[in-house]
């Protein structure tokens, strides 16, 4: 059982691993900045996205983006797919072709992991043809797993900071900058405390300076976040922008709705904590305060029923 418990401890190590290393997304401001300055020179930046990779890395892409396009695409799942890849910050082309791959490899690879358990050879073989399903679907399963909490905590991220960030914009926008200046002041103050919505603020930044339009590229960045809060501000803005009314007065009642919103957010978590709470606490603290407390009087109490 030792055994099982750590291959499936280095299965989800490697599935973590794959998913943050081989899917990472790939140059996209460095692209950006080419079209923009007309140079091919290598931008470093803080978060070291655009490191070289090995050759060893680049190969177990390609095996993986074989396997994918072969045994683990399917027609209409490449959309779905890549909208949530994107989402969650995996940009890359060919991201959803190494992701298929990762599942499918995963899929074969911890079936094969656990037939080195002796365990399993004691077994009878229904039992074994189950162990090695169950093993198949985690394998399959687990890649698609990983990349929703990735996802939603990405979006969870973007959440929190956005009314600090509407905050500053709004600063910004009152002391007399820009739509897009104030979105540049943001993401490089932002750039440590909340790097999820400081890279997209950039991006923004970055699709404006190559040429796209403001309103085009907030409703890309909209898009690719997935954000609920983020898209109803980029509508705002855009309206902002096509009617001519005060962006201040706009950032300011939508930056006080945001503040609002996230203390409902905040106080519904807290009414929910108690709810989450009763399950643990009866099956695990209740019982072990129980025999804390009443478990000396109850021995006590049988060695004195049995001298009688």
């Amino acid at each position: 059982m030792l055994l099982t418990s750590t291959l499936i401890f280095v299965a989800v190590a490697l599935a973590a691993f794959a998913l943050s290393a081989l899917l990472g997304e790939r140059s996209v401001r460095q692209r950006l900045e080419r079209l923009a300055d007309g140079t091919v020179a290598v931008i470093e930046l803080e978060s070291g996205e655009n490191a070289p990779s090995s050759g060893a890395r680049d190969q177990l892409g390609k095996l993986l983006s074989s396997v994918g396009e072969r045994f683990g695409l399917k027609r209409g799942e490449p959309g779905r797919l890549r909208q949530r890849l994107i989402e969650a910050g995996f940009r890359r082309r060919g991201a959803s072709a190494r992701f298929a791959g990762l599942q499918v490899l995963l899929a074969a690879g911890l079936p094969a992991l656990l037939m080195l358990v002796p365990y399993l050879r004691t077994l009878g073989y229904e039992r074994v043809l189950a162990v090695l399903g169950v093993g198949c679907v985690v394998g399959f399963m687990l890649p698609s797993y990983l990349l929703d909490k990735h996802r939603a905590a990405r979006k969870l991220s973007i959440d929190h900071g956005l009314p600090d960030a509407l905050d500053l914009m709004l600063v910004c926008v009152e002391a007399g900058l820009g739509l897009t200046a104030a979105l540049t002041r943001v993401a490089r103050e932002f750039a440590r405390t909340n790097p999820v919505l400081s890279s997209e603020f950039e991006l923004v930044h970055l699709e404006c300076r190559a040429g796209k339009g403001t309103t085009d590229a907030l409703r890309a960045m909209a898009d690719r976040t997935g954000v609920a809060d983020l898209r109803t501000l980029v509508a705002m803005l855009v309206q902002t922008e096509r009617f001519g009314t005060s962006l201040a007065g706009a950032l300011r009642v939508h930056a006080e709705s945001m503040r609002h919103k996230r203390l409902q957010r905040a106080e519904e978590a807290a009414q929910r904590a108690p709810v989450k709470m009763l399950f643990p606490a009866a099956l695990f603290i209740f019982p072990a305060t129980l025999m804390v407390t009443v478990g000396p009087g109850m021995i006590r109490l049988l060695e004195f029923f049995r001298e009688r």
